[in-house]
């Protein structure tokens, strides 16, 4: 029961670090949003899915924003290594979503 606990509450812990990590960043302008959520990958391994929510504009015209693909690719190079940094088994998958 105690590791139950012990579980929770470092889920708990690693879910602010996320938290403020992702309010902490600066997004590219082909990205009006960001969410996460904390679950597991297709094994059952812990992993942490980030959202990132395309702009209407870039989404529109994908093929032809060569230069805002690569910032988008940096972008999400770097938030990975960020995540990775936090030092935690939680996984992260980095998911773009068309805007709504």
């Amino acid at each position: 029961m105690a590791l139950s606990t012990e579980n929770a509450a470092e889920e708990q812990a690693y879910e602010r670090k996320v938290r403020e990590l992702l309010a902490n960043e600066k997004l590219p302008s082909s990205i009006t949003g960001i969410r996460f959520e904390l679950d597991t990958d297709h094994v059952g391994d812990p992993a942490v899915r980030v959202f990132l929510t395309l702009a209407p504009d870039f989404s529109a015209n994908f093929d032809r924003e060569t230069e805002r693909r690569e910032e988008l690719r940096r972008f999400r190079s770097r938030l990975r290594s960020k995540i990775f940094d936090i030092g935690s088994p939680y996984y992260p998958f980095i998911r773009l979503v068309e805007p709504s």
